[in-house]
């Protein structure tokens, strides 16, 4: 069996939890479940059993986060940690990765399987999630294919971007080659999917042979491959990154090639998208309100109730479906079902004025 190499994407500045995540320290170095680790340190701890230790773990992410990088993760060696110049979203940072395991060939050998990974989902059943990793990686072996994890859905989700499954290899369970992948649907489409057999959720968590991916945008994004490719073996990706184009890795590659397969995966997953993520995954049956924190509610349900500070208590009357979080001096009040709009919010001037400490 090949080698096995994870990377880890651990760029993003987490806006849909603000004032929690910010820009300066975002979503994926919080702890937002109060586990005493951090997302990204939980990330890495699933993978580590499988890599065989952090020498096979690497992690790309923004120049400004590099030193909360070692901070949560002082194993990982420095030669690992991958610097992007400026965020120019997934398919950059996947090429980097990958033109980076070429690089390092004497470590990994010459074409690793290498697994992309969000720094920043949650997932509870390990168990499963290893014996579905492992099943990837033989996969992408098999095919000498992309393997994009699908999730097999719980609900009628129309927060998830879709994968509709083809025709099944014959002789790997659960695997597929993939249909199409599909944008987040309407409420009536997605129950419509729930409905089907042959719709997962997209993980955005894929498997492949580093030649595999480096093939594909080969053919999908010459220019920036053959730009970051010299950049790499100058040394100078610094000059050349911020020019890339902002594209994501689904859009440059994975919605066009013909070399995409999907397995099906049933652990327990969640992309912890935004603030009403927290009712999935804090909530108990019986809970009125989600509560992190001191919270004392009149007539008030299926509220977020959040605070950082064991001193404070929030009292809610008469209210229901919202957000209300604390941070510092700053008191943030969403509805539900409007937590997707606080990117926009984030572009007010006025807010580059908001305390949070």
């Amino acid at each position: 069996m090949s080698e096995f190499v994870a990377v880890v994407m651990a760029g993003g500045t987490g806006q849909r939890f603000w004032p929690l995540s910010t820009a300066d320290h975002p979503k994926q170095f919080l702890d937002l479940e109060n586990t005493g680790r951090s997302m990204i340190q939980a990330t890495c701890d699933r993978l580590e059993p499988i890599t065989g230790g952090f020498d096979n773990i690497y992690v790309v992410t923004g120049e400004r986060y590099a030193q909360l990088v070692r901070k949560h993760l002082p194993n990982l060696p420095i030669e690992n940690l991958i610097l992007e110049p400026q965020g120019r979203d997934t398919a950059p940072a996947v090429a980097l990765a990958a033109l980076t395991l070429k690089k390092h060939a004497d470590k990994h050998g010459d074409n690793p399987v290498m697994g992309l990974f969000a720094s920043d989902h949650r997932v509870r059943d390990v168990a499963s999630f290893h014996e579905t990793l492992k099943r990837s990686i033989k996969l992408a072996e098999h095919t000498s294919g992309i393997v994009t994890l699908g999730i097999v859905p719980t609900f009628a989700s129309t927060g998830y971007g879709y994968i509709e499954r083809g025709e099944p290899l014959s002789d790997i369970a659960g695997a597929y080659k993939v249909a199409r992948f599909v944008e987040k649907p309407n409420k009536v489409i997605a129950e419509q999917y729930f409905d089907s057999s042959n719709y997962y959720w997209n993980s955005g968590n894929f498997v492949c042979h580093v030649d595999a991916i480096v093939g594909e945008l080969d053919k999908y994004a010459p220019k920036m491959l053959q730009a970051l490719t010299r950049a790499v073996d100058r040394g100078r990706v610094d000059e050349v990154f911020p020019s890339l184009q902002k594209i994501s890795i689904d859009y440059t590659v994975m919605e066009k090639t013909q070399n995409a397969f999907v397995l099906a995966a049933d652990f327990d997953w969640d992309d912890v998208g935004d603030w009403v993520a927290l009712e999935r995954l804090l909530r108990d049956d019986g809970d009125i309100n989600t509560v992190v924190g001191k919270h004392i509610g009149f007539e008030a349900s299926n509220n977020i109730i959040y605070t950082t500070d064991e001193q404070d208590v929030v009292v809610t009357l008469g209210i229901d479906n919202v957000v209300v979080v604390k941070r510092g001096n700053t008191v943030f009040v969403v509805a539900k079902d409007r937590v997707q709009e606080i990117k926009k919010l984030l572009e007010d001037d006025r807010m580059s004025d908001v305390p949070l400490e």
